[in-house]
């Protein structure tokens, strides 16, 4: 085989494999972006009535932040969102209580959260 031509195919071979090298890492690096982001747990609020809605309440902690709301005295779960490295666990949405566990990934600790309406605002207290 000529010279010439064992470097056409050798340049087209070292193409060929940084071109899919270069895509392979790629898609890795796309993949391993979305490790360890937080989920959110949403949940639709119920259309407004005309009686009187308090504004949200916000608990935050090293486990996650959870938001509710609290209408008629009856509280709803506005959002539920892990910290890095946990995941959240709705046991109670209500209507009377909120009842969330934050519970570690990689270990065997728990945050328990609970939310109340008092007075027409969201009361979180910690077990």
């Amino acid at each position: 085989m000529p010279l010439r031509s064992v470097a056409v195919v050798t340049g087209v071979w070292l193409v060929t494999v940084a071109a899919a090298s270069a895509l392979t890492w790629s898609v890795i690096s796309l993949a391993g972006a979305r490790v360890g982001q937080p989920s959110v747990v949403a949940i639709p609020t119920p259309v407004e009535s005309t009686s009187s809605t308090r504004n949200p309440g916000t608990w935050t902690g090293a486990a996650g932040k959870v938001t509710a709301r609290c209408t008629d005295g009856e509280i709803a779960l506005v959002a539920a969102t892990p910290s890095d490295g946990f995941g959240v666990d709705v046991k109670d949405r209500g209507p009377t209580q909120l009842l969330l566990e934050f519970e570690r990934k990689d270990a065997q600790a728990e945050t328990r959260v609970r939310a109340t309406c008092v007075d027409g605002s969201p009361e979180f207290t910690r077990d």
